[in-house]
């Protein structure tokens, strides 16, 4: 299937990066951002989460804390599947120990790295930024508590591998694993691993500039939120 047909918006600029200088608007396949790595054939395509969509998840996802959760301070941000690196930049609104991209493509990873410093100038991140170009499933986890990103980025095989080591770091110490879910077409899988439990699943409507720069032509996303049940506290 064509590009246009499965996104007729691609290239369509957004708002968000005219008015910071950033890149991360845009559609591409999952053979346009192959790497050469033996995951390659389970990407799901680049394209970035709408501001407003990241915003309310965010926002429902602190209503979902526990009292006894810590705060927004203690937890590290890590987007799997960063790409251009949009959803970064949105996450250093809040105050993050520190905001992390895993990025297999070294393409995307650069723009991701670049749109970092024009972050850093132009905007007043409240955390740092830190893009790795890796795969996924040999990243080094940070310490608990953590907030996972993901926007669909790969197929159901690696988001069920990907939940398995979430659930073994748990063992490290107390601290939530909580993910975000953006168009989360493996749910299934997650909730069968009997790791997580559903926190929430919602469709979150855009707003007008969002809906009018998105490259599918859509005007809501489907987001879901999970909890890594066991080892947290």
């Amino acid at each position: 299937m064509r590009a246009q047909d499965i996104a007729p918006n691609r290239d369509a600029i957004h708002p968000f990066d005219l008015k910071y200088g950033t890149d991360t608007a845009g559609y591409l396949r999952p053979n346009e951002i192959a790497s050469g790595g033996i995951h390659d054939a389970m990407n799901n395509g680049y394209s970035a989460v709408a501001p407003s969509v990241f915003r309310e998840a965010c926002r429902r996802w602190r209503e979902s804390l526990p009292s006894s959760a810590a705060s927004v301070a203690a937890y590290t941000f890590v987007d799997i599947g960063s790409g251009k690196g949009r959803a970064l930049l949105l996450a250093t609104e809040l105050p993050f120990r520190k905001v992390v991209g895993v990025e297999l493509n070294p393409e995307l990873a650069r723009i991701a790295r670049q749109n970092g410093g024009i972050w850093k100038r132009v905007a007043r991140p409240q955390s740092s930024i830190y893009v790795l170009q890796q795969d996924a499933m040999r990243f080094q986890w940070p310490h608990l508590p953590l907030l996972v990103f993901l926007n669909n980025p790969f197929e159901c095989e690696l988001v069920g591998r990907l939940a398995e080591k979430l659930s073994a770091i748990g063992t490290r110490g107390p601290g939530l694993i909580d993910l975000i879910y953006v168009n989360p077409g493996c749910s299934d899988t997650l909730i069968r691993s009997g790791a997580v439990k559903l926190q929430w699943d919602a469709k979150i409507q855009m707003e007008e500039e969002d809906r009018r720069a998105d490259p599918y032509g859509a005007a809501s996303d489907r987001v879901a939120a999970f909890r890594f049940c066991a080892r947290s506290t």
